[in-house]
């Protein structure tokens, strides 16, 4: 009798446990995709206004950003000072374009291309450049956050100004 009671509870268990929900997961959405197309084109309009605090507002608070041939700047405060300093050589005139989206939960990315002018360090017209970008995106309080950028240019590195004399 007690292994009856025992295979009975147990069935019992088992059929319960079946017809429990699964847990809730964040699903990644349209809507979702649609923040991050946007936040990516408030980058362009920022950095284009050339206002870093504007651009840095966008980055989540522990922010690392890895660009080309430089130091990576970790901290939404490292990231402003890295976009002052970049205001400050010239760059503008950013075009971006995120070819892929994608994301699941409170984690996403956004990939794709960039173009924009640098000023030339050693004098005459300014350069255009052209590169891939991949940017990460955490979901904070609602709000996607940029959390990790990384991007590189298709073309060698920039000369370096030539030593006063």
């Amino acid at each position: 009798m007690r292994i009856f009671r025992f295979m009975a509870a147990t069935v019992a268990i088992l059929a319960l446990a079946g017809c429990s929900k699964p847990p809730v997961v964040n699903q990644f959405t349209k809507a979702d995709v649609e923040s991050i197309t946007k936040a990516v084109q408030d980058v362009r309009t920022a950095y284009n206004a050339k206002d870093a605090d504007k651009v840095a507002a966008l980055f989540a608070p522990d922010a690392v950003l890895m660009p080309p041939n430089q130091a990576t700047a970790r901290s939404r405060d490292s990231v402003k000072q890295y976009y002052v300093a970049r205001f400050a050589e010239g760059a503008s005139d950013l075009e971006i374009e995120a070819k892929d989206i994608a994301g699941d939960g409170a984690l996403a990315y956004a990939s794709g291309d960039f173009r924009l002018v640098l000023n030339n360090p050693t004098g005459g017209e300014p350069q255009r450049d052209r590169g891939k970008f991949v940017w990460v995106f955490r979901k904070l309080d609602g709000r996607w956050m940029i959390e990790y950028v990384i991007f590189s240019s298709d073309f060698a590195p920039r000369p370096a100004p030539a030593p006063a004399t």
